[in-house]
């Protein structure tokens, strides 16, 4: 095709047609033109379509982890409300007698309440890796990544709030299992293969009575309390983002990005 277009302008020069040859050029650079036009839509429509699949395929894996995030996310706000159920139960008199009648389940109660709580928090290990290595933009769908992104800073106020929680629970909560419980009959409660001399056991009513460990649980339930709501907010995000995800996914190709 070159070799004739060649030709064409070499007898177009021979004959001294100027003006011919003249829009003959503007021709011949209009039709290369075109053609590096198409050339480059070609090279951005492979371009998009190999986005579009990277996105997919990291949309399928963040699904994946989600899910799994949601799951464990609902275990953590089951864990949380025995927690909180238990410290109710334990901070109203009529319901701590309840308890009372049970020896194995008084001694679990008190051990969740004076030792125990929730400290885990859902992990989306493909989002941390995306942010880490920068690559968090082959997420072309603008709400999927906006969702993410208030997911994140959900998850770090969680932690900060179960890390505060935990200061708390050392510092001051602590103290009644050192000072006013024999503590060997929790201990043996969670080693119960332990061979120890366990001493006077707990009169968990007159504990109780006591307004610096009532005051201790009061504290306890409020961050507990907190724990829980931030949990549920939580767990409702990455509900609300799996659901954009399998949107995202079912539509067809072209169309995932907003």
């Amino acid at each position: 095709m070159i070799k004739f277009f060649r030709h064409i302008r070499q007898r177009l020069i021979r004959e001294n047609r100027f003006s011919k040859y003249l829009l003959y050029a503007i021709g011949e650079i209009i039709l290369v033109v075109i053609g590096i036009l198409i050339a480059l839509q070609i090279n951005n429509w492979n371009e998009g379509r190999k986005e579009r699949a990277a996105e997919k395929a990291t949309l399928a894996i963040l699904l994946e982890d989600l899910q799994a995030a949601e799951n464990f996310s609902q275990e953590y706000i089951t864990s949380e409300q025995h927690y909180l159920d238990i410290l109710e139960t334990i901070l109203h008199k009529d319901s701590i007698v309840t308890v009372l009648k049970d020896e194995t389940k008084t001694t679990a109660y008190f051990n969740k309440a004076f030792w125990d709580f929730e400290i885990q928090v859902p992990v989306i290990n493909t989002y941390s890796d995306l942010k880490n290595a920068g690559k968090i933009a082959i997420i072309k769908n603008n709400e999927i990544r906006d969702r993410l992104s208030v997911l994140d800073a959900n998850i770090i106020n969680l932690e900060r709030l179960i890390l505060d929680r935990m200061n708390v629970h050392q510092i001051r909560i602590d103290e009644i299992c050192v000072q006013d419980v024999n503590f060997l009959h929790l201990l043996k409660f969670k080693l119960p293969n332990y061979n120890i001399t366990l001493g006077p056991k707990n009169d968990y009513i007159a504990i109780m009575e006591s307004p610096k460990v009532r005051n201790l649980m009061g504290i306890k339930t409020v961050l507990t309390n907190e724990a829980l709501g931030y949990r549920r907010n939580l767990h409702d995000e990455i509900q609300s983002i799996i659901q954009l995800i399998n949107i995202a996914l079912e539509n067809p190709a072209g169309t995932m990005s907003h």
